[in-house]
């Protein structure tokens, strides 16, 4: 199924039920908001007393600090897999055309959440892991630069500082490619929620196969509409539903009439 496909066919079974889709992102970032909210009132309030140094708040060797700075993140994640689970889960459902009103029973499954949990922790991990030769690059470019002052032929050390620069950009592909490989993951554990957790990341590479530039394609066709920030919210229940559209004819479980 093509991007102008998918797209079109997302607002044919959005229509009658955007609401209830922008109910269901509007949960996920109104948590997500919720705890950032208050990672900002800390900030501000310790600014406000002179209580902390500016370049603390975001790089800290204090034990306690760090414990609790991850402690904050794994809550958040324990938050939100249900939420993301239940989200993928509407979608998915809505864009077969089946059921979607017996949403609340992944809210309360414990052996689905954690098994949910354990799939976007390696998702998480895989795609962190992809960023890393890109990283590694940019700081290697940035060491170099600064030290082009102490070479004689300053312009040679720029342009090789340029040169890893314009590689680390290039090897930013190599997430692309694994999160469009891991993709359809969220929407075949849906389906078959007992599977093992890297079987089904197995599954969704080969689904996937052949397919990762118009599975990008179709995403970044929405990423203008969502440049404002605040239009974010109205745009993610038609992207997600185009994304979960691609899914089932990917996946091969489409019911909808053509």
């Amino acid at each position: 199924m093509t991007t102008s496909e998918c797209r079109k066919k997302s607002k044919l079974v959005l229509k009658g039920k955007y609401c209830e889709g922008f109910f269901v992102v509007m949960i996920f970032i109104v948590t997500c908001l919720i705890f950032k909210t208050l990672d900002i009132a800390k900030i501000c309030f310790l600014l406000y007393n002179n209580n902390a140094d500016t370049l603390s708040l975001f790089k800290t060797a204090n034990i306690p600090d760090i414990f609790i700075k991850y402690l904050i993140c794994l809550v958040t994640f324990l938050i939100a897999t249900p939420l993301i689970t239940g989200g993928v889960w509407w979608f998915y459902q809505t864009a077969r055309g089946c059921d979607n009103k017996s949403i609340l029973k992944l809210y309360t499954g414990f052996k689905l959440n954690f098994r949910a949990l354990i799939l976007y922790a390696i998702m998480w991990l895989t795609a962190t892991l992809s960023l890393i030769p890109t990283g590694i690059c940019f700081g290697l470019a940035g060491y170099i630069f600064d030290m082009a002052p102490y070479y004689q032929n300053q312009a040679a050390v720029l342009f090789i500082s340029l040169q890893v620069f314009s590689f680390g950009i290039f090897l930013i592909g190599l997430y692309l490619k694994s999160m469009t490989s891991m993709l359809l993951a969220p929407f075949i554990f849906i389906k078959n929620p007992d599977k093992n957790v890297f079987k089904i990341l197995n599954l969704s590479r080969k689904k996937i196969y052949g397919s990762k530039l118009e599975c990008l394609k179709l995403i970044l066709t929405y990423l203008p509409a969502m440049l404002p920030i605040v239009t974010i919210p109205f745009v993610l229940p038609k992207a997600i539903m185009s994304i979960s559209i691609f899914a089932c004819d990917r996946i091969g479980d489409k019911t909808w009439e053509n």
